[in-house]
């Protein structure tokens, strides 16, 4: 006879409570409704062959034992993997599971076609007592007591619930509901605009992307350019926004906010390089302020990573590529947790592509998925990032055609040389959060905590001896900056959501808030360029920055073909500023160094969209969006109503969805847009960073789409168009070209990437092949004083050959060795000398973009099977 432990009677009788309700059949039972979303109708799997489990050592116990076991079933109706849900005894667990693995389903059904699908069921270990006793009055049904089934009956459509009764005997079937949730073909939820992209990185992850930030390509129009480093943020234009390192757009990781308030190099300044690119299983992209849920910096649009780690197992990998460049990662994903549940480790060392570019990171994401029961999953994620890197910063154009740089005169040397060796930067940041999610039959609510430290220093030298004020007849001492911030950020959102049947449909109400509390100090001071040693402060601020907010949303659908979507959202910010870099005296003689600043501003934010059904998979969809930009603290006088960058944006387009989890996907969109900034940013380079500059409009179109093929074709091409004009005071909204162009928004972007992955037999063995291209164009750019910089081609590709549990890949970036500027600037400079008589007139500036680099890989999966061909996590947009 089995020895039980003592818990095994209470967790027994937990699984024969949700028995109970539903129902037991056979050796299997199907535990909850379908979770399916509502477009595409999916009929669950039906189990057809479930031979019963056999009790360890043979011999039963008096009564029957329900093991709790998820599983996923592939389209070809087999078994793929497994977990128990809730362990009731070791023995027992690993008995359930090998019972379920040779079941055998009709699979799951969407639109016709056979997609995998995970469900939930139990395992009955059958008694020596065939028979279970009634209930006592007043409570639920005892579940019956089937006999020994290899055939059990099958499951109806997922609508169905079969009603119990305590008159049911064992002989009498009865009809379990099923939860379905279909992997890899689920339909997200409808986009809020024809701009609001979710896209499932899919098999576009082989193409080379090197970091998170660079995934954000996956989406149109989004242009990187990086002058500082590789262990600086790139600049990120999106939409006819020049948004630097992110004062324009907003950034959340899995929900916590990755935008820093009055960070030195910029207000909103957003480093994503902390993220491992292997754990970012999709993007949720919102180009412009149209969903409520949209905080601040939300201008040019939002960007919000979700994690996941969808192979299981153990995954290593080692890396070696052009200028000593390291890498080694370690993922782990343990077999039979949910894909929120994963760790990451990543360390990579460079020497850098020219003189003064090394660089060395060391990264941790690990996440911890919870169920606490079938509607309620807790999160709890941890991560820390350091690095450090150096930077060659911006050479002017004619000093290269010259060969006049202190580097060999070959071109190459030249072209990837420098001026100022005291640039770099490094950076500490370590995080966690925790997050709740419920959802229930007719409400969901998610609530989250968050804690974030983060320590930055940025040294950079943009004009050489230009800006430097000292004592008559003593030369300049240089022009560098240093800019370090600190800060600790804590802060809590969440929502809640109600869903009501009404006219016939399924409406939708939302409400929701967000508080966030900032507590550090920012600084910058002036470098001699000779030794870096600072010499000035520029300012030197400690602060303290709430934000809380809160919005209201809404889904309304009148009549089947028409869908409002809408809200408001109110923020609220206050700011304490300590200005520690006050003179020690003034007209009344000696005073104290420092004056606190404090203000409050509050920002109301109206948005709003319609979507038209024309045509099966094709829709019409405006909006119109108000958002805004919370002011610098250096900005604000005390006691003042703190400004906001007001924005107002609207747009329509198409978009058109069809075969979503068949043999050939097909995702594509074309839409136009406009926007107007009250009070916008531009570039100073003497001040190295970005300064007040007016009103600005935009506008723009863009064109994507993106087919995946179950032959193992993934494919995605955008075509975008932007213009920004900065208006003189007076004119009219609608003057959309008056006024000056804005410099270094880039008009024409263009990117294409695909990815094919192949079976291959060679020598009587399989082999998973694949072969990766990412194509991209940026048109010449306008730069101040009516000039144009140079157009920019990338051509990036990538091979992979895996062969059971070790796969090998080369990467291959600037393919076409192009030399590519990777930033491009027009303004003054004096790089010669600090005794030279400084020059006004503006000189072109620009820093190298990397050339063609190589990187080898060596990857070992330990405990992950081979990506099944039904189960590819390829979503189009």
């Amino acid at each position: 006879m089995l020895k039980r432990p003592v818990q095994l009677e209470a967790r027994r009788a937990a699984a024969l409570r949700v028995c109970s309700r539903f129902g037991c059949t056979g050796a299997a039972l199907a535990l909850l409704v379908a979770v399916v979303p509502a477009r595409g109708e999916v009929s669950p799997p039906r189990a057809t062959e479930a031979p019963a489990p056999a009790w360890p050592g043979g011999a039963p116990s008096p009564e029957d034992v329900l093991v709790p076991v998820e599983l996923t079933v592939r389209a070809d109706g087999t078994v793929e993997d497994a977990r128990v849900e809730a362990s009731v005894e070791p023995r027992l667990d690993a008995a359930a599971l090998e019972a379920v693995r040779r079941w055998r389903f009709e699979p799951a059904v969407r639109d016709g076609r056979p997609v995998a699908a995970k469900i939930r069921v139990a395992v009955r270990f059958q008694g020596e007592d065939r028979q279970v006793a009634a209930p006592p009055s007043g409570g639920p049904p005892s579940p019956p007591a089937p006999a020994a089934a290899s055939t059990p009956t099958p499951a109806p459509p997922a609508s169905a619930t079969a009603p119990a009764s305590t008159t049911t005997t064992r002989d009498a079937p009865v009809r379990p509901a099923v939860e379905v949730v279909v992997v890899g073909a689920r339909r997200p939820a409808p986009p809020v605009a024809a701009s609001d992209f979710r896209v499932h990185v899919g098999q576009l992850r082989d193409v080379p992307r090197g970091s998170a930030e660079q995934m954000l390509t996956l989406a149109p129009g989004f242009y990187l350019e990086n002058h500082s480093g590789e262990g600086h943020p790139s600049a990120v234009f999106l939409r006819g926004f020049s948004a630097g390192e992110g004062q324009d757009i907003e950034f959340v990781a899995d929900g916590v906010p990755l935008n820093e308030v009055s960070n030195a190099h910029g207000h909103g300044y957003a480093d994503s390089l902390f993220l491992i690119p292997e754990l970012v299983r999709e993007l949720r992209i919102v180009e412009g302020p149209f969903d409520p849920r949209q905080g601040d910096f939300a201008v040019a649009g939002t960007v919000s990573y979700e994690l996941g780690l969808e192979p299981r197992g153990v995954i290593a990998e080692a890396g070696y590529g052009s200028f000593n460049t390291r890498e080694l990662l370690l993922l782990w994903g343990p077999a039979g947790t949910p894909a929120g549940t994963f760790a990451g480790v990543h360390a990579e060392q460079g020497d850098g592509f020219g003189p003064n570019r090394a660089h060395a990171a060391a990264r941790f994401l690990g996440q911890l998925e919870l169920r606490r029961d079938e509607a309620t999953r807790m999160f709890v994620t941890a991560s820390g990032y350091v690095t450090r890197f150096d930077s060659a910063g911006v050479i002017r154009e004619a000093d290269v055609a010259a060969r006049a740089l202190d580097c060999p005169k070959d071109d190459d040397s030249q072209f990837f040389c420098l001026y100022d060796p005291n640039q770099g930067g490094a950076v500490g940041r370590f995080g966690a959060s925790l997050r709740r999610e419920h959802r229930g039959e007719a409400h969901a609510d998610t609530q989250q905590l968050f804690a974030t430290v983060r320590r930055l220093r940025m040294r950079e030298n943009l004009t050489g001896y230009m800006t430097d004020v000292g004592a008559i007849g003593e030369p300049q001492r240089g022009d560098g900056t240093e800019q370090i911030y600190r800060t600790a950020t804590v802060g809590a959102r969440g929502s809640y959501t109600r869903w009501l049947d009404w006219l016939s449909h399924r409406q939708e109400a939302e409400i929701g808030f967000f508080a966030r509390y900032d507590d550090g100090e920012t600084r910058q001071r002036r470098l001699r360029r000779a030794s870096g040693v600072p010499y000035r402060v520029d300012f030197d601020n400690d602060f303290g920055i709430g934000n809380i907010a809160g919005y209201v949303a809404f889904r309304f659908r009148p009549w089947r073909p028409l869908v409002l979507r809408g809200g408001v959202r109110l923020d609220t910010f206050f700011f304490s500023v300590e200005d520690r870099n006050r003179p020690t005296s003034d007209r009344s003689g000696e005073r104290e160094p420092s004056d606190i600043v404090e203000a409050l501003g509050v920002a109301l934010g109206p948005r709003l969209s319609a979507d038209m059904t024309l045509a099966p998979g094709l829709s019409v969809v405006a909006s119109y969006g108000a958002g805004s930009r919370s002011s610098d603290a250096q900005a604000l006088s005390d006691g003042e109503f703190a400004p906001f960058a007001r924005v107002h944006a609207a747009e329509t387009g198409l978009v058109f969805e069809r075969g979503r989890g068949g043999p050939l996907e097909l995702s594509a969109r074309a839409l136009a847009y406009y926007t107007r900034v009250e009070r916008d940013l531009v570039l100073d380079e003497t001040r190295g960073r970005n300064v007040l500059a007016g009103a600005s409009n935009r506008f723009g179109a863009l064109a994507t789409a993106r087919l995946v093929s179950s032959a193992g074709v993934d494919t995605q091409a955008s075509l975008t168009y932007a213009e920004a004009y900065l208006p003189p005071a007076g004119a009219s909204w609608y003057e959309l070209t008056a006024g000056p162009r804005m410099p270094y928004i880039p008009r024409w972007v263009a990117r294409l990437d695909t990815s094919v992955r192949r079976q291959v037999a060679l020598g009587g063995e399989r082999f998973q092949a694949g072969l990766a291209l990412g194509t991209s164009y940026v048109a010449p750019r306008p730069l101040p004083l009516e000039q144009l910089g140079r157009d920019t081609l990338t051509v990036d590709a990538a091979g992979r050959l895996r062969w059971r549990m070790v796969e090998v890949g080369l990467e291959v970036t600037n393919a076409l060795d192009r030399r590519n500027h990777a930033a491009e600037f027009n303004y003054a400079s004096n790089f010669a000398s600090p005794d030279a008589p400084p020059s006004r007139l503006a000189a072109r500036h620009f820093a190298g973009a990397p050339p063609r680099q190589f990187l080898g890989t060596l990857r070992v999966y330990l405990g992950a099977p081979p990506e099944p061909e039904e189960t590819k996590d390829a979503t189009v947009p």
